[in-house]
C-alpha cells in the first residue's frame, strides 16, 4: 500500500508543470539575424529576425491582432516595420508564455534606402558612399499595453548601388 501511495505521489509531482516566474511586462532578446546584407536596388529581399520572449501574464498578442512588435530605424528614429505576434498558447497554471518569434521583414525596391550625409536623395545611386549600416531598436507591447525592454538589432548592411 505504501508503494502505491509513493508511486501515486511521484506521478503527481512529475505531472505538475513548472509555473513560469516571469514579470507582466514582456521581456525580449535578439537571438539571430539572417540575411543581414541587402541591396537597396534589389527587386525583393528578406531579413529574418529571431526574438526570444517571455511574458508573465501570457497576453503577448493583442486581442485585435494589431501589430505589437516594432522596429525603429536608429538612423532617423522612424518605425521601419512592425509585426503582429502570433497567438501563443498559455503554459501551466500561471499562464506565462515563452518562446521564439521568427519575424520575416520583406522588402521591395525602394522600401529601404541608404541615407546620405551629403543630402543626396535616398535610394539614388551611391556617390561616393558604398553602403549604409542600419541598427534597429526593437520592442513589444502585450494586450494589456505593457511595453517590453528595448533590444538593439543589427547591423544590417545596406548596399547603396
Amino acid at each position: 500500500m505504501m508503494r502505491l501511495i509513493s508511486a501515486a505521489l511521484l506521478l503527481l509531482l512529475l505531472g505538475c508543470a513548472d509555473v513560469p516566474d516571469f514579470g507582466n511586462e514582456p521581456y525580449i532578446e535578439l537571438r539571430d539575424i539572417r540575411n543581414n546584407e541587402i541591396a537597396q536596388s534589389d527587386q525583393a529581399d528578406t531579413i529574418v529576425f529571431t526574438l526570444y520572449f517571455e511574458d508573465g501574464d501570457g497576453d503577448l498578442r493583442p486581442a485585435n491582432g494589431e501589430p505589437n512588435v516594432f522596429f525603429t530605424d536608429l538612423r532617423d528614429s522612424t518605425v521601419a516595420f512592425s509585426f503582429a505576434s502570433p497567438k501563443i498558447p498559455r503554459e501551466g497554471s500561471g499562464n506565462g508564455v515563452r518562446g521564439t518569434l521568427e519575424l520575416r521583414a520583406g522588402f521591395l525596391r525602394g522600401d529601404i534606402c541608404c541615407l546620405y550625409e551629403t543630402g543626396q536623395p535616398p535610394c539614388s545611386q551611391a556617390i561616393p558612399m558604398r553602403s549604409d549600416t542600419i541598427y534597429y531598436d526593437v520592442h513589444v507591447f502585450d494586450a494589456a499595453g505593457n511595453k517590453s525592454n528595448i533590444v538593439k538589432a543589427g547591423p544590417v548592411v545596406l548596399l547603396c548601388d
